[in-house]
């Protein structure tokens, strides 16, 4: 089998990157081991960032299967705050959450549509090489290691396999130790609490008197369940002693006993994995192939989004890709880690120190308490974590951030 581009991985990286493949006529072949609608491990919540790219896709935001949100709840022990949306020209001023197994399928149907091809319950085994090219992938049926494999030939392929990706290995790609790492949990409830058209966050998670590094969230889906969910840095220096499981049932716990959080009223096991942030996988793209979403470590470090940035990654190796075919100059396609890099090096750069931040308990601690009541620092705080700005041409809390990004190192 032949095709332009071979797209492992159907998520929404690997989806967008063939959706902008297809519309602009180049021949595209998605492969995903799994069959869809699947389950997928994550918070569920789009942010303004995830809906701009969610409706260059053409994705209708009125979907009764959304619930849309007007902004971020944020807790801690000592203060609420309710912080909306920024009014910005660049962004929506709203946000959504949709499950990952009706989101995902969403995707792929606007892929499939566009004239992309999906081979699901697929496994792509290896990538294959000519003089150090990636030409292609060895594929076979999942789950059938007796099954004869097949060879796809591509003149790009796509690694857009996930946080745990294993593909691209074989071509040199490995994990940036020096940048972040985080694991996150999270378990569907069907509670009583709902927390109307907001995203909750906390902010200080404890277990008893003891103050946990991490923080947590709550998210509201279309179907009356709620997402519960809490996550962990790397930069936490006690990190490989504190489970997922345990930071998930320590926030569990604490929230308050009308709510219904329980055994009782969960809807599925809790399910946990890697968040892999601010590309700290290296080099993004090789010879023949460029790495798109959390296969490339595309997580936002400050808030552990993931979606977003792996449709705009998606969006953007297809411009690339599709150029390079069209102007036979595989030098387009392989400036990706350049364009990354340009576009978001020094904002991971900040959101790397951020991280460093939340790996210390007893710092996040004092800053919840002394600056989560100001409103006027929240709410910048919320447009640098959320990465929503109109640049150096808008208020000025838009200039600051602006300013913030031209001192910081650009990696």
């Amino acid at each position: 089998m032949e095709t332009d581009v071979l797209v492992v991985g159907a998520g929404p990286g690997g989806a967008a990157t063939a959706y902008h493949l297809a519309r602009h006529g180049v021949d595209v072949t998605m492969v995903d081991k799994a069959t869809f609608p699947r389950e997928k491990v994550c918070g569920d919540g789009i942010t303004p960032r995830g809906v701009a790219s969610m409706l260059r896709m053409g994705v209708d935001p009125d979907d009764p299967g959304f619930e849309r949100v007007k902004g971020l709840r944020v807790y801690s022990r000592s203060a609420t705050i309710e912080l909306p949306w920024p009014e910005l020209r660049s962004w929506p001023n709203y946000g959504l959450v949709r499950t990952r197994h009706d989101f995902d399928q969403l995707l792929v149907d606007r892929a499939t549509k566009a004239g992309a091809r999906l081979l699901q319950a697929t496994e792509a085994l290896a990538p294959t090489f000519d003089d150090g090219w990636v030409t292609g992938s060895t594929i076979r049926p999942a789950g059938d290691h007796g099954a004869e494999s097949s060879t796809v030939r591509a003149r790009y392929v796509i690694a857009a396999d996930g946080a745990a990706s294993r593909f691209a290995r074989p071509a040199g790609v490995r994990r940036d130790d020096s940048r972040p790492l985080g694991i996150a949990a999270r378990r569907y409830y069907r509670s009583t609490y709902h927390p109307g058209p907001w995203f909750e966050s906390w902010l200080d998670l404890w277990e008893g008197d003891l103050l946990l590094p991490g923080y947590g969230w709550l998210f509201p889906v279309a179907d009356g369940r709620i997402n519960l969910g809490a996550g962990l840095l790397n930069t936490f220096k006690g990190f490989k002693d504190i489970s997922a499981q345990r930071l998930f049932d320590a926030f569990a716990t604490m929230l308050p006993a009308e709510w219904g959080i329980s055994e009782e009223t969960a809807d599925g096991r809790v399910l946990s994995g890697p968040l892999p942030m601010s590309f700290n996988r290296v080099p993004q793209a090789v010879p023949g192939m460029l790495l798109v979403g959390d296969a490339a470590g595309a997580v936002n470090p400050f808030n552990g989004e993931g979606i977003a940035y792996a449709m705009e990654c998606g969006e953007l190796a297809a411009e690339l890709v599709r150029d390079a075919l069209v102007l036979n100059r595989p030098g387009i396609a392989h400036s990706y880690p350049l364009v990354l890099r340009e576009r978001y090096g020094r904002y991971f750069s900040i959101g790397r120190g951020f991280a460093r931040v939340i790996g210390k308990p007893a710092l996040m601690g004092a800053a919840t308490k002394y600056l989560l009541p100001k409103p006027v620092v929240m709410n910048f705080a919320m447009r640098l974590m959320t990465n929503l700005t109109d640049g150096r041409d808008g208020d000025l809390q838009d200039q600051l951030m602006y300013v913030l990004e031209r001192v910081a190192k650009a990696s």
